[in-house]
Order: structure tokens, then C-alpha cells, then sequence
């Protein structure tokens, strides 16, 4: 068995480093797997050394468990620079016996403000659950009909990250975390991509060709299909609690143009 969990914590460590700046992270030795630490000090990220352009990108995460107030655990694609595009999974902690709240956002050409939250149907800190960002160019045909910036030309690393957000993550910033309890702790394992590796100028090209080396051109993966869709439907009419594509007052009524479009 230690064997076969240093091959597996080998697989992990090949396709993620340690960020330089941040602190704390360790490769557990007891599975495959990143053990990701805050304290007053600092918190602590990783990103893929390979950058990616299409496909499916999945992460296993527990969250903490007990009082997580003020923290922020993500999951999320990036580029670089001023312009970069983005796709995001975060994590708001709460106190003892509160959900976490789950917020995504995606940013094109440096823009954000497509924030989306959700309350959890499962408790994610009982164990892994397991976070899939799913990424093809068939909706950039219906956001390009439209005018709407979509994150199409610029490859992505993914990255995770824990750290303290107290000023706005739980409550609106009412409430701050609680260093007694630390340190805190996020676990990530079982990092898995069937995606395009992007790595020279021809890339973006290549990533978008359909063949059938690229499955995420299939037609099948233009939309969601009939039960993604009322499993999706069923979660925002239960769970959602924030739409963007909702707030009067935050757009004054101009909504973003994508609000217009069909939800799927």
C-alpha cells in the first residue's frame, strides 16, 4: 500500500506546484493528495504546470468542518494579465451548524460580475466530493450571436487556493474568523483532466478542431441534455440563492445580454 500511495502522490504532484508566494501546502502521505493550510500568517495555493484550452477538469475537496467563518476555499481556470479569462468554483465558509456557500463567477477579457451562489445539497466537509469545470466552444457560438464576450482564445491553468476572505466570504463580512481554531484545513485529491493540453501558439486552433481526438466537440456536448437540464433546473429553483442575472438593483434594469439568453 505505500507503494502504491507514492505512485498516486507521484500522479498528483506531475501536474500541480506549489505556489511560490503562499505557504502551508503539503502532499499528504497517507493518500493522493494536497493538505492546504491557513493560519493568521498566510494561506496557501497550487496551480497545474500545464495550461489547458477545452475539456474536463475535475478536483476532489473536503472542506473544513465546524466553524469555517471567513474562509474561501476555490477550485478555478485562469489565465494571466489584465485581460485574463477565468472560471470559478468558490467556497464561502460559515459557522457551526450554517452551509457553506457555493459561488461561481466567470470572467472574459478581465470582467466579471457573473456571480452566481448556491446553498449545498450535500455537506461538503463529510468527505471528497468531487468539482468538474466542463469547457467547450459550442457556447461561444451562442455568445458570439449575441455579442457576449466568452473565454475562447486564451488557455487556462487550474488552480486551488485557501485563504481568508473575513472582510465579505460569510455574512457579508458580519462575521470574522476565528484563529483560535487555527490552523485551518482543505484537502484536495484525486486531480483528474481529459483536456486539451495547450502549449504553443497553434494550440487554440488545434483544441477547437472537431475530430474525434477532441471529444468535447461532439455534438451531444452542444447543451446540456434533457435530464442535466431538470437536474439543473431542480437545483436553481431549490438551492439558488444570488443570480446576477437577477439583480435589479446592482444593473439598474440593464441586465448583461448573455441574462437574455436560454438558460442550458
Amino acid at each position: 500500500m505505500g507503494n502504491l500511495r507514492a505512485i498516486l502522490i507521484a500522479s498528483f504532484a506531475s501536474t500541480i506546484a506549489l505556489q511560490i508566494c503562499l505557504i502551508q501546502a503539503t502532499f499528504s502521505d497517507s493518500s493522493d493528495g494536497v493538505e492546504l493550510m491557513l493560519n493568521k500568517s498566510g494561506g496557501t495555493g497550487i496551480r497545474s504546470t500545464i495550461s489547458y484550452m477545452y475539456g474536463s477538469i475535475t478536483m476532489g475537496i473536503k472542506l473544513p468542518s465546524g466553524n469555517s467563518a471567513g474562509t474561501v476555499t476555490t477550485f478555478y481556470l485562469s489565465s494571466t494579465g489584465d485581460k485574463h479569462d477565468e472560471i470559478d468554483f468558490e467556497f464561502l465558509g460559515n459557522v457551526t451548524g450554517e452551509p457553506y456557500t457555493i459561488h461561481t463567477n466567470i470572467y472574459t477579457q478581465g470582467f466579471g460580475q457573473r456571480e452566481q451562489q448556491f446553498k449545498p445539497w450535500f455537506d461538503p466537509s463529510d468527505g471528497y466530493h468531487y468539482y468538474t469545470i466542463f469547457w467547450n466552444f459550442y457556447e461561444v457560438v451562442n455568445y458570439n450571436d449575441s455579442e457576449i464576450n466568452y473565454p475562447d482564445s486564451q488557455p487556462m491553468k487550474a488552480y486551488s487556493s485557501f485563504w481568508n476572505a473575513d472582510d465579505w466570504a460569510t455574512q457579508g463580512g458580519r462575521v470574522k474568523t476565528n484563529w483560535t481554531l487555527a490552523p485551518f484545513r482543505a484537502d484536495l485529491q484525486t486531480y483528474w483532466t481529459e483536456a486539451c493540453y495547450c502549449s504553443d501558439e497553434g494550440c487554440v486552433k488545434r483544441c477547437s478542431d472537431k475530430n474525434p481526438k477532441n471529444w468535447w466537440t461532439k455534438p451531444k456536448f452542444k447543451k446540456l441534455n434533457g435530464r442535466q437540464n431538470k437536474q439543473m433546473q431542480e437545483i436553481r429553483d431549490n438551492y439558488m440563492i444570488y443570480n446576477y442575472c437577477t439583480d435589479v438593483h446592482r444593473f439598474n434594469g440593464d441586465f448583461p445580454k448573455e441574462c437574455s439568453l436560454a438558460q442550458y
